[in-house]
C-alpha cells in the first residue's frame, strides 16, 4: 500500500519540533534491531486518541473500554454512541482519549492485558491490540517467557501515543492521534477523514516522497479537534480486517455464524465445495481469525496482477554471463572429483571466493536454459552466471558430439528437502512460513511478471535451494509457456505438495494418500479439539512451538492446491496474498 505524498523541503520538517518518524516496521516484527517508537525528551504528559477498530470479542464500547481501562462514558460522548452494549458493526472506527505519558525516552499510553489461553505476545499486540503496540515493545516490556505465557498473567502495555510540543502551535493543532494503517488507506483518505490536509500528515511523520507505508504500523495524524473527524469516510474498495482475537470470551452467535458463511460461499466459489466445507467446518467453529486469510482468494480486484516486468526493458538492458574456460571449471571442480559431485553431471566448485555449482549438459539446453534467463531476474531464482560452451565430451574424446557447462550460484543450506530431513536442526515455523512465501513469490513472478509467462514444471522440495540465511530460491526451471498447452496449475499442485511437506517433514508423493488422511479432519467437524488433534498428529513432531491456527490455514491451502479439477486450483497470485498474511 504506497500512500501518495508531495515533496516536502528539508528546511519545513526542521521546523517542525514535535515531528516523529515513521517504522516501516511490521507489527509481528521480532527481529534483532529494535523497532522505533514516538521519541520524547521531557517528562510531560498530554490527552490525546488513538483509534480501535471493533472486533469480535471487543464489539462494544463497554469492551473496549474494559480492554484498554479508560472511562466507557467518555468514548460514548467522543463517538456520539448512547449505549456502551450496543453491537457495533465489525471494524467500526472507535475514538479513544488516552493520557500519553513520556516515560524514559518514549511516548506511551499505559493499558494492561490478562492473558487468555493460546495467548502469545503476537497475538496480544498485533491482534488484540491491532498493532498499537507491536510485538517486540510488548514482550521487552514484560519479563514473561514469549514460550510460556501463562494464562491469567497481567501483561503491562505500552500503547503508542505522542503529545505535541508546548511551543507547536501550527494551525491549532491540539493532539497527535495515533492511527493504525489500514491496507486501502492513504494520505488523501485520512487527512479527508481527520480535517488536515496531506501534507499536515507527512510533516508529522517525517515522511520521505517515496517511502512505501505498510498495513500493520501506525501514523500519527495531527488533530485540530474530535468534531473534525468523519469516520463515515472510505475508499470505494471493500475493506478487509482480520476480525480476531482466537481468545475472544464470547464464542459465535448463530446470527454471526449464517453471516460469515454466506461471505465464504461468496467469496471462494472456485475453490470447490470441498474447500468452503473445511473453512464452515473448522475456521468458523472458534477459530475465526483466519476467515479473511483466505478471503484474499476473492478479492473485488481482478486477480489479474499489475507487474512492472524487468522485460519491459528487455531492448536496453543486455544480459551477459561470464564465459569460462572449460580448465577454469576443472580446475574449480577439482577435476569434477566424486568429492565435488552433487548430482548426476552436477558439481560444486569454487571460483575466486565464490562457491558455484557447474551442470553439464547438452549445448541445445545450455542454449534454451539461458534463452529464458534472458528475460526473468528474481531474487528467489537460484542466478544464472557463466558458461562454458562448445567442450568435447571427455568421456567420448572420438564423438563429435559437445556439452556444455552452466554456473550458477550456490546455496549453502542445500535443498528444502534435506533441511526436512536434518535431524541437527529442526526448521522453526517462521522459517518454514518464509520459505512457502519464497516460493510463492518466485512463481508468481513467472506466472504473472514476465512476457511470455513461464511455468517451472518441476516444482518440489528438491527442487527449492535454500541459501545461507534460510532464504528459498527455486532451481532447475523445466521451464514450458503458458501457450495453453500447458497451465500454470502444474506449478500450483507442485507448491501444495511442497506446503504438505513444510508441515509434516515428510514426502508426500502425489499427495493421494495425505488429501485421504486430511479428509478425516472434516469428518470430526463436530469436535473441535479432535480436529486439531489430528492436525497435530499430521504436523511435524519435532515442532514444539507453532500457531495451531496458522497451520490449519496452510493445509487447507495446500489441499485447494490439489484440487483434482485445475480450474478449482487458486492462482499463485492468489495464493501469494494469502501467505503474505501469515509470513512475519
Amino acid at each position: 500500500m504506497l500512500l501518495t505524498y508531495l515533496i516536502i523541503p528539508f528546511s519545513i520538517l526542521q521546523c517542525v519540533s514535535s515531528k516523529q518518524i515513521y517504522d516501516p516496521k511490521p507489527c509481528a516484527y521480532n527481529g534483532l534491531s529494535p523497532v522505533s517508537r514516538y521519541t520524547c525528551n521531557s517528562s510531560k504528559s498530554c490527552e490525546t486518541y488513538i483509534v480501535y477498530r471493533s472486533q469480535q470479542g471487543f464489539e462494544t464500547v463497554r469492551e473496549i473500554s474494559a480492554l484498554f481501562g479508560v472511562n466507557q462514558d467518555q468514548i460514548l460522548l467522543d463517538n456520539n454512541i448512547t449505549d456502551p452494549t450496543k453491537i457495533l458493526e465489525t471494524n467500526c472506527e472507535v475514538l479513544i482519549r488516552v493520557e500519553c505519558h513520556c516515560l524514559g525516552s518514549f511516548f506511551q499510553s499505559n493499558a494492561s492485558y490478562s492473558i487468555l489461553k493460546g495467548g502469545t505476545y503476537k497475538i496480544i499486540a498485533c491482534d488484540i491490540f491491532e498493532g498499537l503496540v507491536k510485538e517486540q515493545t510488548l514482550a521487552k516490556e514484560n519479563s514473561f517467557d514469549a514460550a510460556n505465557l501463562k494464562v491469567g498473567a497481567k501483561l503491562a502495555v505500552p500503547l503508542t501515543c505522542a503529545c505535541l510540543d508546548l511551543n507547536d502551535t501550527r494551525d491549532g493543532f491540539q493532539y497527535l492521534l495515533t492511527y493504525p494503517i489500514f491496507e486501502t488507506d492513504d494520505t488523501d483518505l485520512l487527512a479527508e477523514k481527520f480535517g488536515v490536509s496531506p501534507v499536515d500528515i507527512q510533516v508529522q511523520n517525517s515522511l520521505d516522497p517515496n517511502l512505501t507505508i505498510y498495513a500493520s504500523t501506525t501514523i500519527l495524524i495531527p488533530l485540530r479537534s474530535v468534531s473534525s473527524i468523519n469516520f463515515t469516510i472510505i475508499d470505494s474498495s471493500s475493506r478487509y480486517h482480520d476480525p480476531i482475537p482466537m481468545n475472544s470470551t464470547k464464542q459465535f452467535e448463530e446470527k454471526d455464524s449464517k453471516k460469515y458463511l454466506v461471505a465464504i460461499i461468496l467469496g471462494i466459489g472456485a475453490l470447490s465445495l470441498f474447500l468452503a466445507i473445511v473453512v464452515f467446518g473448522l475456521y468458523y467453529r472458534g477459530k475465526h481469525k483466519w476467515i479473511n486469510k483466505l478471503d484474499l482468494l476473492s478479492s473485488n480486484q481482478s486477480s489479474t496482477p499489475s507487474c512492472l516486468s524487468p522485460d519491459l526493458v528487455a531492448g536496453v538492458a543486455k544480459y551477459s554471463l561470464i564465459s569460462y574456460s572449460f580448465g577454469e571449471l576443472t580446475e574449480a571442480t577439482k577435476g569434477f572429483s566424486e568429492e565435488t559431485e552433487l548430482g548426476a553431471y552436477v558439481h560444486k566448485g569454487r571460483i575466486g571466493d565464490r562457491d558455484v555449482v557447474v551442470k553439464k549438459m547438452s549445448s541445445f539446453d545450455a542454449q534454451r536454459i539461458i534463452s529464458v534467463y534472458s528475460k526473468i531476474n528474481h531474487t528467489n531464482i537460484i542466478s544464472l552466471q557463466g558458461v562454458c560452451y562448445g567442450v568435447t565430451d571427455p568421456s567420448s574424446p572420438t564423438s563429435l558430439s559437445t556439452s556444455s557447462y552452466l554456473v550458477f550460484e550456490f546455496a549453502r543450506n542445500g535443498s528444502l528437502r534435506d533441511c526436512l530431513r536434518s535431524h541437527s536442526e529442526v526448521l522453526p515455523w517462521d522459517r518454514r512460513i518464509q520459505i512457502a512465501f519464497d516460493v510463492a513469490t518466485a512463481l508468481h513472478y513467472i506466472h504473472h511478471c514476465t512476457v511470455t509467462s513461464y511455468i517451472h514444471m518441476n516444482i518440489s522440495s528438491e527442487n527449492i535451494l535454500i541459501t545461507k540465511d534460510w532464504r528459498a530460491k527455486i532451481a532447475n526451471l523445466g521451464v514450458g509457456t503458458s501457450d495453453g498447452s500447458v497451465s500454470t496449475k502444474v506449478d500450483v499442485f507442485g507448491f501444495g505438495l511442497v506446503l504438505l511437506e513444510l508441515l509434516c517433514s515428510e514426502e508426500v508423493g502425489d499427495g493421494i494418500h495425505v488429501r485421504e488422511k486430511l479428509r478425516v479432519l472434516n469428518e470430526k467437524g463436530s469436535d473441535q479439539n479432535g480436529c486439531f488433534e489430528e492436525l497435530r498428529e499430521f504436523m511435524d513432531q519435532s515442532l514444539e512451538d507453532y500457531p495451531i491456527e496458522e497451520a490449519l490455514c496452510m493445509v487447507v491451502l495446500a489441499m485447494a492446491c490439489l484440487e483434482d479439477e485445475t480450474t478449482n486450483r487458486p492462482s499463485m497470485h492468489d495464493i501469494l496474498k494469502i501467505i503474505a498474511r501469515i509470513a512475519r
